[in-house]
């Protein structure tokens, strides 16, 4: 690959599997199957590890819940690493309880099955955003995008403030860090809470599995130069990977990423790193610094913790003419994907169904052969359509309804 300027962001290893809830068009529903006391609804993701479903947990007459459900592959699951590393993840998230972290409701084992249990997140990735972003003419030249860049990645510093802060049963430090913080990793739901998501390569002290000596785990255009080089890592990491983020977001560029994943190395150990207002001339100086802080090769130079990023940020936004909080990123969503939310809750109202008899149309269980259904005819052949939903056949009317106002001041 090239290196990707504002028509050509694309994600920097689109081979990773989603975390949960990326997706924001219907999925094919997955055939009926059952973990544990999971349903098995959807599949919205598959990578080289796990699955991911929108899955129904069910209890008492009348409770529902939905979750994002992440399975490991049955072909895997005889594999001690990698259940090792599966299960990490989950005990992992799962100590983590803040408002900018995915939640893990569950996590273990049934008839075989190793499966994690998260909140569905009902937003989108920050890096679908970044590319709405870059795909909108009037977007791309808001004098807001800084201050609301700066606000979204405020906010995931201090979701993984509260991942580095985690202590165990006697007080101490977990030292818990993500290791692959990049924009797919961050998530924004449409209420305008940022979260952070998938600890699936996350280093902790009490971790089971542990990296081989020399084995590099993460994302390289976000890798800091002493998690390249395979050196003992700490959170330090996480805060030159919001940095290298927080560089894209401002100026919609790349900043490492290069034609081969060599040249991108490279360009992490020893690239010229600009600051942002050389690419986009309304981020101001404070800004720069915010971000070539984070950015600095010496981790004794940079950010000491994400919270210490973030309150920097804070002070940045406070002193802003415009007020940039939840509701104000939550309106910004609304702009971004107007119909986002909406479609993300009628899937949720169709993975409530247990019959799914409400399928919409063109989505079908997995493994089904699609049928043609040739509807009864009567009269002179004419077929009988069946009946249209009322919301539907308001539509029609709608769009007629304009359609001869528009053609009768044409004949005018």
């Amino acid at each position: 690959m090239k290196e990707s300027s504002a028509e050509t962001m694309e994600s920097a290893n689109p081979s990773r599997p989603p975390d949960a809830s990326t997706f924001s068009t219907v999925p094919e529903p997955t055939s009926p199957k059952r973990i544990g006391r999971y349903e098995l609804c959807f599949e919205l993701a598959s990578g080289g590890m796990a699955s991911v479903y929108l899955a129904r947990a069910e209890g008492a007459p009348g409770f529902q819940k939905l979750v994002a459900l992440k399975r490991i592959h049955p072909h895997l699951a005889s594999e001690k690493d990698y259940v090792e590393m599966f299960l990490d993840e989950a005990r992992i998230a799962s100590r983590i309880t803040h408002a900018n972290v995915c939640s893990v409701f569950d996590f273990g084992e049934a008839d075989g099955e190793y499966y994690i249990a998260m909140e569905y997140l009902v937003g989108e990735p920050l890096s679908r955003v970044h590319r709405r972003v870059v795909a909108n003419a009037d977007q791309r030249s808001s004098n807001l995008l800084p201050a609301r860049m700066a606000r979204v990645i405020a906010s995931a510093c201090e979701g993984l403030h509260a991942a580095h802060e985690q202590k165990d049963s006697k007080g101490e430090l977990l030292r818990v860090v993500h290791r692959d913080v990049s924009a797919e990793n961050l998530f924004v739901t449409y209420d305008g809470v940022v979260q952070v998501v998938d600890f699936g390569i996350a280093h902790a002290r009490q971790r089971v599995h542990h990296t081989s000596a020399g084995q590099v785990k993460g994302t390289f255009p976000y890798m800091a130069p002493e998690q390249m080089t395979a050196a003992v890592v700490d959170r330090r990491v996480d805060v030159w990977a919001l940095g290298a983020v927080l560089w894209e977001l401002l100026t919609l560029r790349r900043l490492f990423l290069r034609d081969t994943d060599v040249n991108t190395m490279y360009a992490v150990l020893s690239g010229e790193i600009r600051p942002p207002s050389d690419y986009r001339k309304d981020v101001p100086p404070e800004l720069d610094a915010i971000v070539l802080r984070a950015l600095q090769r010496n981790p004794e130079e940079r950010w000491q913790t994400a919270r210490e990023m973030g309150k920097a940020l804070r002070r940045f936004l406070a002193k802003q003419e415009e007020l940039v909080g939840p509701a104000e990123l939550a309106d910004w969503m609304a702009e971004l994907f107007p119909q986002g939310e909406l479609r993300k809750q009628q899937l949720m109202d169709i993975a409530r169904t247990t019959d799914g008899a409400d399928l919409p149309e063109g989505v079908r269980r997995a493994n089904e052969e699609p049928v043609i259904r040739i509807p009864r005819t009567k009269g002179r052949g004419t077929p009988t359509a069946p009946p249209l939903p009322a919301s539907l056949v308001t539509l029609v009317i709608g769009v007629a309804t304009v359609l001869t106002v528009l053609a009768l001041d044409w004949l005018r």
